[in-house]
């Protein structure tokens, strides 16, 4: 993949890059791993905040904890 940057961005991830000997591809990818981790976990909490609002709507819907272990192919007693 190549992707092009404004050139105060790339001025400023050579730089970083020579302070900390590190090599410019790795501080990228660094980078795009936080990126990502973060933006999952953002989605993860819409998933969540969604979920919730439809249990507090509708708490009849939820499901006992036993069901969704023995649809998982778990049991309490397993997960201890």
């Amino acid at each position: 993949m190549t992707i092009a940057i404004p050139a105060d961005m790339e001025e400023m991830l050579q730089f970083v890059a020579k302070e900390t000997g590190r090599p410019l591809e790795e501080l990228v990818r660094e980078a795009l791993d936080r990126f990502l981790e973060e933006w999952e976990e953002r989605q993860d909490a819409e998933d969540a905040r969604i979920a919730l609002e439809e249990y507090r709507r509708n708490p009849g819907s939820a499901l006992p904890l036993d069901d969704v272990l023995r649809e998982l192919g778990f049991s309490r007693d397993s997960l201890r």
